[in-house]
């Protein structure tokens, strides 16, 4: 017995059989669970997919992103829905330095994308055997999709009105510009594609490469941007004139005129990605506008008006504090109007034998803070832009009326506010009599006013305007007859009883400035695109793009 035992255990035949029936055990039950494993991976992408494809239509609604996630999942063939449904909308923000879990806030507005957890036991075939429970899938899927619009503030066309546009313009653009009726009526509502803008601009300073968002974080002169949009436009005639008088040396901040929200990632030269045009009279007065360093122009109105000898006019435009004028953004944007100062000297001439022929010079000062819009709401299909609707917030400036003295400098300084003094408008007898005046008026919206495009007012081309409830007469109105108006006399009592009707002398005189006053602030300001007490908005297109996956 000892001798077979001991021949069976030197005895190598069979082995492998022998090997193969021990570990035949413990092999089938790897190939069971490595087919569980697979089975588990394949219906966890299967899972996967359900949620990314949800989140995608979430994404495009989020406002009814649960009941598109349900339909989503039922078209996925998840009926019943998997036990565990978590569907959170939110702000995803792409911004690059951001750590990417970061980059999406749920239950932030405004809601640009939304985000979809699902968890699903999953189903295993021989793992029981073992005595092991079935595993819970749980996958997430974060989809985002920012419906743009493109609009701009300040956007009213300006006016040719008696030869002002050819003076402002000039000023603003240091040339001297002489625009016919016939030129100004090829320019006149004339509009151009805003990237075949862009475009031209770069061909115009010889960047070939890069991004929107490179060429709008440059300084570019208003002569570059005149030959772009006289390029853009077609190489249109008068545009090219005008750009050939533009000085050279005034520059802008390309942000400050467009802002580059959605057109960030775009490569220059994809000029089909968005469709948006803009008027190309409009931008370039924009443009001159929000020029580098602040602009001042002065006029000389030579009015035939009754009791009126002249009316000389400064104009200074300040920088706007931030934003800009046009803007390719998402819901939340902001846009803001420059600041705007007008000093009107008027020259009054009486008549009248108790008075003599006397000179009296009535200092008006204006000043318009920037007024500012903000894009309140936004929806827009992903690719039916002809169902975009949005809704633009709009505050008009204060406007601020007032008459008295200001010193030159702090008038032209429009980092500071404007300090009015009383004032001396009327002289006799070389100082002995004087009569001084003082009104300082102002008005302002205090809650923004809502204004609701459509598709269809982008293909009208509507402008709406947000007004003020104090229209502009009534402002001047209560600006003249506000006025406080005081004799001064020195060391001789008698004149007080000689000149006792003086004062009601020049209130008379200044009566007929108030009709004056209201014409020329509003031939003035609708060159410039401003309304008194208004702002402009217009919405130039709708940029629906389809929800993609992001995280």
């Amino acid at each position: 017995m000892l001798a077979l035992l001991h021949r069976l255990a030197i005895d190598i035949r069979a082995n492998v059989a022998t090997l193969f029936a021990a570990m035949a055990p413990i092999l089938i039950g790897v190939a069971a669970l490595a087919v569980d494993e697979a089975s588990l991976h394949l219906e966890k992408r299967r899972l996967q997919s359900a949620a990314d494809l949800a989140a995608i239509y979430a994404a495009g609604d989020p406002a009814n992103a649960a009941e598109r996630v349900e339909r989503a999942l039922l078209d996925a063939g998840y009926d019943p829905l998997p036990p565990t449904v978590l569907v959170q909308t939110g702000h995803y923000t792409p911004d690059p330095n951001m750590v990417p879990a970061d980059r999406f806030a749920p239950d932030t507005g405004p809601a640009n994308a939304a985000r979809v957890t699902l968890r699903h036991p999953g189903r295993v075939h021989f793992a029981s055997i073992f005595g092991l429970q079935s595993p819970t899938l749980g996958v997430s899927a974060t989809a985002s999709a920012t419906p743009m619009a493109a609009w701009s503030i300040g956007s009213r066309l300006a006016s040719l009105n008696d030869g002002l546009l050819n003076v402002i313009l000039g000023g603003l653009l240091g040339g001297e510009i002489s625009l016919s009726l016939m030129d100004y009526d090829q320019i006149v509502g004339l509009d151009v594609g805003l990237l075949d803008f862009l475009d031209a601009l770069a061909l115009e300073l010889g960047l070939t490469a890069g991004t929107y968002s490179d060429l709008l974080d440059t300084q570019v002169s208003l002569g570059d941007i005149g030959v772009a949009l006289a390029s853009a436009a077609g190489n249109n005639a008068v545009l090219l004139e005008l750009a050939g008088l533009i000085d050279d040396s005034i520059t802008v901040d390309m942000a400050r005129l467009i802002v580059a929200d959605g057109l960030a990632n775009l490569a220059l030269g994809t000029s089909a990605a968005v469709e948006a045009s803009v008027d190309a009279l409009g931008l370039l007065t924009a443009a001159a506008l929000v020029a580098d360093g602040e602009r001042h122009v002065s006029l000389d109105l030579g009015l035939n008006v009754a009791g009126l000898t002249g009316i000389d006019v400064d104009l200074v435009i300040g920088e706007p504090p931030q934003g800009g004028w046009f803007t390719l953004s998402g819901e939340g944007a902001y846009l803001r109007t420059a600041q705007t100062r007008l000093r009107l000297d008027i020259s009054l001439l009486e008549n009248d034998a108790d008075l003599g022929l006397l000179s009296v010079r009535l200092p008006v000062y204006v000043e318009l803070a920037p007024a500012e819009a903000h894009l309140a709401s936004l929806t827009c299909p992903p690719g039916r832009p002809d169902l975009g609707r949005a809704t633009v917030a709009a505050r008009p400036g204060v406007l601020r009326l007032a008459v008295g003295h200001t010193a030159q400098p702090s008038f032209r300084d429009t980092r500071r506010p404007l300090a009015i003094e009383k004032t001396t408008i009327l002289s006799l007898l070389g100082g002995l009599v004087r009569v001084t005046a003082y009104a300082d008026v102002s008005m302002s919206q205090t809650s923004p006013v809502p204004l609701h495009f459509t598709a269809a007012d982008v293909v009208a081309g509507k402008v709406y305007t947000a007004r003020t409830a104090t229209p502009l007469s009534g402002l001047t109105t209560s600006l003249l007859s506000d006025l406080e108006l005081d004799l001064e006399i020195i060391g001789i009592n008698l004149l007080g009883g000689l000149l006792s009707g003086l004062l009601g002398t020049v209130s008379a005189l200044i009566a007929p400035v108030i009709g004056v006053l209201d014409h020329v602030l509003v031939a003035i300001l609708d060159v410039l695109g401003i309304g008194i007490g208004e702002v402009d908005v217009a919405l130039h297109g709708f940029d629906c793009r389809n929800a993609a996956l992001v995280q």
